[in-house]
């Protein structure tokens, strides 16, 4: 199962795991979610709604860094269930799209402190 082995391999990714260490039923939330998202935005059946995706994400401060490396996972477990090379290159500028409602609380906070920075307020 793509979202079981993702999930697994970002608790062991140094560069993300502070997000994904979580109690067991907030663990079972967010791999349903997960379920829920890739079924639907690889064109499968979907009971998500794209419209939660940035205001869930927005508080978490997940950068292009973060998001970048959640995308190194889905390239690893895509390959290891032997996935093409041009279906996991498919799958993730299929994922593209949704980078800047997952990173744009971390964007927005980012501009804020540096605008800040320029008036001498930080």
């Amino acid at each position: 199962n793509l979202v079981e082995n993702m999930y697994s391999k970002a608790l062991e990714d140094a560069r993300i795991k502070s997000f994904f260490e979580k109690n067991k039923a907030k663990v079972t939330t967010i791999k349903k979610k997960m379920s829920q998202f890739m079924g639907g935005i690889f064109g499968g059946p979907s009971a998500y709604d794209n419209n939660d995706l940035r205001p869930m994400h927005y508080g978490m401060n997940v950068s292009d860094f973060h998001f970048d490396a959640i995308l190194d996972i889905i390239r690893g477990v895509l390959k290891e269930i032997g996935a093409k090379p041009k279906d996991v290159a498919d799958a993730l500028m299929i994922l593209q799209p949704v980078r800047a409602d997952i990173t744009t609380g971390y964007t927005v906070r980012m501009e804020m402190a540096r605008k800040n920075v320029e008036k001498g307020k930080d």
